[in-house]
């Protein structure tokens, strides 16, 4: 009855898969409890990993293949939990050993509950194809919002340009630029300095839309964050759809055409939600030196954890390249604000009104992730704590309106989140035996060998199988490791306080201009010495006590285990050097080039290679018309024109004024590094916004490239090899640390000797600007002061003054 219930508002498909999937787990859960001798266990193991490893390079392929691996990994995942909770608990007699080993089980019991719900959802993703083609005079009006708060106007200018350029009927969409940094309660403070850069914010970025022709839009007061800002622009728009991008989500020129359509059929969809794509590698993948092949840390969520949500109608919002139905949030009463994940709260919320969601598996946005080790964990550990708070305030599972899949969904999504308690969990207890010689479980070697072999070999299998090309092996444990000393005190005081949270805003725009080591370098550091000592401690025991080789070869092979892992993320607290700002963008673009004085140009065939929002690589190519004698006379500060062809966008022809920074003489042709003149018209800015994120698949052709799997003990070997890379880079760091504090130290004095009031170095390479009283990096004061520029604009060598447009080929 609970299942005919459960699966009562699941559509015929799903219906047919949820009772495939209960047939065979139900009567695997009886035969798992079933007790057998050891002998008869090693088989059956030996038997399950053979099969798996058979049915492994088919599970991308065919469903039936996976459902089968996954029937056979389930029988031993419940054999090993039936044998753990009977056979493994110490007395309770010994009651600290009995609570620090039932803590242990209660830690391995939520991760197999994982491993089902996770292989549940996941096991069959969908595809969803594209949106049926919509007359014009039929297409819905759309307001697309890009709220900001602190974000450089370059990047804004970038943002927007894209957003207004997307294929769409210009009567029937509004841009408008959400503006939280320059509202009445900022510009108003009792603060001066704070007050008079919200207002120079303020008239900075209305005369940027107003260049833009789009709509600039602030508020009163600060009030529920993002969710806030966005619902206060909602009060005076009125389209159909709401689209949203964040300030450095820079979306491709088919956005619009390839999710609009899924609404105009469906008028109970409230969500199309697509990927995320970065531009840049997170600090992490870079601190560490993942190979470049390796796919990012978000694609096993991106490219197949959300198409499995989609399977079972939990597709969420995920803050960003997103498009709602404005009936829909006004449903719910606009944008949720009473957590600091509003995306998730407010997809909740929705779904809880019957209304569907989809996702659509295809990157149209292009943006930038935290640079340093320290905003990337304050991201994390903000979306961890807005994630505890809807797990503590708006369970899933006392939600009415929603199908039990969809509860499942919503609730995967928000305990995932205690992997950090997980992983300090497993990192710690084999500690307790080694240190403390405390009971952490009772077992044979051999009971080991046939239960826990088989386990930990197929759940590696079956992670491998399952996720082959979106996660190498151990890179999830990797990744995990790096945060969860630093998020598991958020993790514990968001579920015990809930409403304590509050909104920040993860910095984009930071340059690093030498390798330093993370100020939150401390936790993790201290806990890979906790490790190595526990290593240090179960080779002595090996020695001293020859009676206890047994269970040193479990506790002592586990504490090595994760010595290992925290060995390769170590490397993550290492920052390395990244004076590139903005990230470069390979391509093949043909363009033409106009070099000359005046009005006396040469035109030639050019190709742009690969391109940033402030400069580009570009390959001039000579040929029966060209003149050599302009092309040979091109040096280091020479300035020229030129004009990306776009077929598609013969609008777009205002030529780009650029500067040379570096040349390459080959026997093809000249290979230029050129800077773009930041003091040209905004329109200008919309032609290099569509040369570099005006064409999706691009994106997707990099989200292929990544995507490849890699063999499981290749991987394994792989990351193994990354903890001595990682101990050796910081180690050196921590060795060079004191003469570059030093360094930084003198900087100081420099900046305290030639400005008015003393602009603070931290010890990791920021600045705190007296004017904006915030810490500021290198880049934004670029951006807002000139390199070494008086009238605040980058200073271009060339003689005499160039006209608002150049030269069109």
């Amino acid at each position: 009855m609970s299942l005919l219930i459960a699966t009562r508002r699941l559509k015929p498909g799903e219906i047919g898969l949820a009772l495939l999937w209960f047939a065979i787990v139900v009567p695997l859960a009886f035969l798992a409890s079933i007790p057998t001798s050891n002998a008869v266990q090693g088989a059956l193991g030996l038997f399950a990993v053979l099969c798996v490893a058979l049915l492994k390079p088919f599970t991308m392929k065919t469903i039936v293949a996976r459902f089968a691996l996954l029937a056979i990994a389930s029988a031993i995942v419940m054999r090993y939990w039936f044998w753990r909770v009977t056979s493994t608990l110490p007395p309770v007699e010994e009651p600290l050993s009995f609570g620090i080993a039932v803590s242990l089980f209660a830690v391995e019991t939520y991760a197999i509950w994982v491993f089902f719900v996770s292989s549940f959802i996941t096991a069959d993703p969908i595809e969803r194809k594209l949106p049926p083609k919509v007359a014009a005079a039929s297409l819905p009006t759309v307001d697309i919002l890009v709220p900001s708060y602190n974000e450089p106007i370059e990047m804004l200018s970038i943002t927007l340009s894209a957003a207004k350029n997307m294929h769409y009927p210009q009567n029937k969409r509004t841009v408008v630029l959400c503006d939280d940094g320059g509202t009445d309660e900022r510009c108003n403070s009792d603060d001066p300095v704070k007050a008079q850069a919200a207002r120079k914010r303020r008239a900075d970025l209305q005369a940027l839309c107003a260049e833009l022709g789009i709509v600039y839009s602030t508020r009163e007061r600060n009030i529920n964050a993002k969710a806030g800002n966005m619902s206060a622009a909602l009060e005076r728009l009125n389209g159909d759809l709401v689209v949203v991008f964040d300030a450095d989500h820079v979306p491709a020129r088919d956005f619009l055409a390839r999710t609009v359509g899924y609404f105009v059929v469906d008028p109970k969809l409230f969500l199309v939600q697509t990927p995320h794509f970065f531009l840049n590698p997170d600090p992490v993948d870079r601190n560490i030196g993942l190979r470049a092949d390796c796919p990012p840390e978000n694609e096993m969520f991106y490219h197949q954890g959300h198409r499995g949500l989609d399977r079972w109608g939990g597709a969420f919002f995920c803050g960003s390249a997103s498009v709602l139905r404005r009936a829909a949030l006004d449903s719910v009463g606009g944008f949720a604000g009473e957590t600091i994940t509003e995306d998730a709260e407010t997809a909740l919320e929705i779904h809880s009104q019957g209304w569907k969601s989809l996702y659509v598996d295809h990157a149209m946005i292009a943006g930038l992730q935290p640079e340093t080790f320290t905003t990337f964990i304050e991201q994390r550990g903000r979306w961890a704590t807005g994630m505890m708070q809807l797990l503590r305030l708006k369970n899933p599972l006392r939600r009415k309106g929603m199908s039990l899949s969809q509860r499942l969904c919503y609730l995967n999504s928000m305990t995932f989140w205690l992997f950090p308690l997980v992983r300090m969990t497993f990192i710690l207890a084999p500690l307790a035996y080694l240190f403390f010689e405390l009971q952490i479980f009772v077992a044979t070697i051999e009971e080991v060998a046939v239960y826990m072999s088989s386990y930990m070999a197929i759940s590696f299998m079956v992670q491998n199988g399952l996720y082959a090309r979106v996660r190498w092996p151990l890179i999830s444990e990797l990744y995990e490791t790096a945060q969860a000393p630093y998020l598991s005190g958020v993790v514990l005081r968001t579920l015990f306080k809930p409403r304590g949270a509050k909104f920040n805003v993860t910095a984009k725009d930071e340059v690093l201009e030498e390798d330093f080591l993370s100020p939150l370098y401390k936790p993790l550091l201290i806990l890979w010495g906790i490790a190595l000592l526990g290593v240090l401690a179960a080779a002595v025991r090996w020695f001293l006590y020859p009676g206890d080789h047994n269970i040193l070869m479990i506790v002592g092979g586990w504490a090595i285990f994760n010595f290992i892992i925290l060995s390769a993320a170590l490397g993550a607290i290492g920052e390395r050097q990244q004076r590139r700002a903005v990230p470069r963008v390979d391509m093949n673009v043909p363009a033409v080039a106009a070099i000359g004085v005046g009005e006396d140009y040469t035109f030639t065939a050019a190709t742009v290679l690969d391109s940033s929002t402030s400069g580009a690589k570009l390959k001039l190519i000579p040929g029966p018309d060209t003149d050599h004698a302009h092309l040979a006379s091109l040096d280091k500060g020479s300035v020229f024109y030129f004009t990306p062809e776009f077929p598609k966008s013969p609008h777009l022809e205002n030529a780009v004024r650029v500067q040379v920074v570096n040349v390459q003489r080959t026997p093809t042709g000249l290979v230029l590094g050129v800077r773009y003149d930041p003091d040209q018209p905004l329109i200008v800015r919309e032609t290099i916004a569509h040369l570099i994120f005006g064409d999706s698949s691009v994106w997707e052709a990099i989200r292929e490239s990544r995507n490849k799997p890699m063999p499981l003990l290749k991987g394994m070997a792989y990351v193994f090899s990354l903890a001595f890379t990682s101990v050796a880079h910081v180690m050196k760091m921590l060795a060079a640390e004191p003469a570059r504090r030093k360094r930084a130290q003198e900087r100081e004095r420099e900046v305290a000797v030639v400005a008015d009031e003393p602009a603070h170095i931290l010890a990791f390479g920021q600045a705190f600007d007296p004017v904006l009283s915030e810490p500021v990096h290198p880049m934004r004061q670029m951006l807002a002061q000139g390199r070494g520029a008086t009238d605040g604009r980058l200073h271009f060598d060339a003689p005499g003054t160039h006209p608002d447009r150049g030269p069109r080929a």
